[in-house]
């Protein structure tokens, strides 16, 4: 029996298409909570579209509240300017760094960076306070003997806190003009 027998192509182009259709099974069109919070007031088409450019974060203080000043606004307002502001965030944070593995030296080898963000939301008109809260997050990172690259790294590490600092900041938000009726 060779492979090319009168059943075997058959057979094989059955099992062929039940494989693909198998590591295709878990492509899907859409994001993988469509429907969910995120997309409904997030999303281009969302709510917060028409809030671009009417939500304020306070100024920043240090460079650590201006990365995360410049991710959320960025989030928030998708690069449009603030103009006769709706809303108001009050920003503030701070970061450190934590070595973690010290090499026989005493030079740290890796190191995490933590970040955190309290915000304060409230509404322009009348001063309400929408919500607030506090959100953190580490990001590891490892150093060597080369001074750029160390600093260089701690620099990036700060970055990548910040951006996901900013999305956890973005979501509360939405959450919050959401059950403010927004």
């Amino acid at each position: 029996m060779s492979l090319f027998d009168a059943g075997r192509p058959r057979a094989l182009a059955a099992l062929c298409f039940l494989a693909g259709g198998l590591a295709l099974s878990g492509c899907i069109g859409r994001p993988l909570y469509a429907g969910g919070l995120t997309t409904d007031i997030v999303a281009p088409n969302g709510q917060l579209v028409s809030l671009r450019g009417r939500i304020a974060v306070s100024e920043a203080g240090t460079r650590t509240v201006q990365i995360i000043r410049n991710a959320l606004l960025f989030r928030l307002n998708q690069g449009k300017r603030v103009s006769e502001p709706l809303y108001a965030v009050s920003l503030t944070g701070s970061g450190s760094e934590i070595g973690i593995a010290v090499e026989p030296g005493g030079q740290a080898a890796t190191s995490l960076y933590h970040m955190t963000a309290t915000f304060v939301l409230t509404r322009v008109s009348d001063g309400t306070v929408l919500a607030t809260g506090t959100r953190t997050e580490t990001v590891p990172f490892d150093r060597t003997g080369q001074l750029y690259q160390s600093q260089r790294a701690v620099i990036d590490a700060r970055e990548q806190a910040a951006e996901a600092v900013a999305a956890q900041l973005e979501l509360e938000i939405a959450r919050a003009l959401t059950k403010a009726g927004v």
